[in-house]
């Protein structure tokens, strides 16, 4: 995967400087709390380091850069000397998450190692040494966002799983994130996996600090750790931060900043595999179509295809194996189908769809069945979704 290089704005010389004495009190929860926090960017196997800070006042300023994220969290400590260490991310953090909840003593004699005490536990861990220090600043921002955690997470959770990870054309390997302010100030993303295709708009729940044409194309483990944020604490506000020229996409909030670098190059198109024309809709109930689709496809080969029979007032939900095994299901509609329609489709992306949409009723939209349904729920405040998914063929 390509990725922009602009991990030079996350250097600074001003950095504090590695001490040779440090000694601090610190709490297991706290510290395994800020460990969990940086954790997402010690994933990289050639980056698996964690740098502490120790300010003064108090602040203890722990980070990770990774070659495509950079994260940064604050927490409060007792301790005694002024300076930076550096040790390796994953060995400190499963020995702590390993340690009673209690008070963990740090002890920085030389620029060699530092030992570690916690009850009847003790341990000496190898400092990392280098001596670049990382100074994690968020750079110019082209659009800034102010919204809540728990509608933050609703809109990444209507599109993250769409998220491609593995397309030969490294620049669909992201979501498409960008702000439009010609009737309103809205939030668009749109993702897509081949198959299928999530375009979603944030309209209301949110403050609009400043707004530019940037649109950026935001990794899959960006949109992971704003989701794990955001679930952990729902009630908090959230800044959004992203600039097309410096490709970059950013969350802050107290005492935590995250900095992704975003995929170089231009998000294929996907207007055209918008439908231009609804010629056929058809209302079915959401969770009778769920549990369907979810047992037939017990019946599937390795394909996963199911088939669609919409006739009159019955849609007929079918799979099979040849000569093993079959599954059928029938469901009745509310409002009947006005055409008879025969339609197939991957059972195990279609449950995807239907895990993301809310509300009791889906509706299907075709302008044809040869190309991709446009699939919706029920609306949300705020949000809007729709879904695209590609037909197959059994």
């Amino acid at each position: 995967m390509t990725w922009s290089a602009n991990r030079n704005l996350m250097l600074s010389a001003d950095a504090p400087s590695a001490t040779e004495f440090l000694q601090a009190e610190i709490s297991r929860d706290i510290l395994a709390e800020a460990l969990t926090a940086v954790s997402a960017a010690q994933t990289d196997g050639e980056v698996g380091w964690i740098q502490l800070e120790f300010k003064g006042n108090g602040l203890v300023q722990m980070s990770a850069v990774s070659h495509n994220l950079s994260i940064k969290t604050i927490f409060k400590a007792e301790y005694e000397g002024i300076g930076s260490i550096k040790v390796s991310g994953k060995q400190l953090f499963e020995y702590v998450k390993q340690l009673p909840p209690e008070k963990i003593k740090f002890k920085v004699e030389s620029s060699q190692k530092m030992s570690l005490r916690c009850g009847r536990s003790s341990a000496k861990i190898q400092l990392i040494q280098d001596q670049t220090l990382s100074d994690i600043q968020v750079p110019a921002s082209g659009t800034c966002i102010v919204v809540k955690g728990e509608i933050l997470e609703r809109w990444v959770n209507s599109f993250r799983d769409f998220v491609s990870v593995d397309d030969t054309r490294f620049y669909a390997n992201g979501a498409l994130i960008w702000a439009d302010g010609s009737d309103g100030v809205v939030i668009h993303a749109v993702a897509s996996d081949a198959m299928r295709l999530a375009k979603t708009a944030m309209r209301d729940d949110f403050i609009a600090q400043q707004i530019d044409a940037s649109a950026v194309l935001v990794p899959k483990k960006a949109l992971d750790e704003v989701r794990r944020l955001c679930s952990l604490n729902p009630s908090a506000e959230y800044t959004l931060k992203w600039n097309q020229e410096t490709a970059f996409f950013a969350v802050e909030t107290a005492n935590y900043t995250m900095i992704s670098n975003c995929i170089a190059g231009k998000y294929p198109p996907y207007t055209s595999a918008i439908p231009n024309q609804i010629n056929t809709e058809i209302e079915v109930d959401l969770k009778s179509l769920a549990e369907s689709v979810r047992r037939v496809l017990l019946f599937a080969d390795k394909n996963r295809i199911i088939k669609l029979q919409f006739d009159g007032p019955t849609l007929d939900v079918q799979s099979f194996t040849p000569g093993l095994k079959e599954g059928e299901e029938i469901i009745t509609l509310e409002v009947p189908a006005e055409q008879a329609l025969d339609v197939n489709y991957n059972g195990t992306l279609l449950t995807g769809i239907l895990n993301a949409l809310s509300g009791s009723k889906i509706k299907f939209s075709w302008e044809n069945t040869n190309r991709p349904v446009k699939i919706t729920g029920a609306s949300e405040k705020g949000l809007e979704v729709f879904y695209l998914l590609v037909p197959t063929r059994f």
